[in-house]
């Protein structure tokens, strides 16, 4: 069974968008939504992984160095079935992007609308 090309083409642009977004937060001198001097508390780090998964955690120097909680569960039982690819690689091949919460959770609605095409 093909898939339509429509659902090709709008889950490309949803890549495109999540790349765009990612790229937004960073530039060479700063990194973005990870800013060092911000208190842990003050600074939520938002990702959106490639299976719909939504995760938040303390930012600034805590970042990566404490717990990862869960805001949408993932959209896809296995990730390696989700058609989706973000800036970020971990080791295990799923990939995701840092955003802030309110466009993680309107990327996560498109993703979710192309998964029903």
């Amino acid at each position: 069974m093909s898939v339509p090309e429509d659902k090709i083409n709008y889950i490309k642009d949803i890549n495109e968008e999540v790349e765009r977004l990612h790229k937004a937060h960073y530039n060479k001198s700063v990194d973005g939504l990870i800013d060092k001097t911000d208190a842990p508390n003050s600074n939520t780090i938002y990702h959106l992984y490639s299976d719909g998964e939504v995760t938040y955690q303390k930012g600034s120097w805590a970042y990566l160095q404490r717990s990862e909680f869960t805001s949408s569960y993932p959209l896809y039982n296995d990730y390696r079935d989700s058609p989706f690819v973000f800036p970020k690689s971990m080791s295990n091949g799923i990939t995701y992007a840092i955003l802030t919460n309110k466009e993680c959770r309107m990327i996560r609605e498109k993703m979710e609308k192309a998964k029903s095409m």
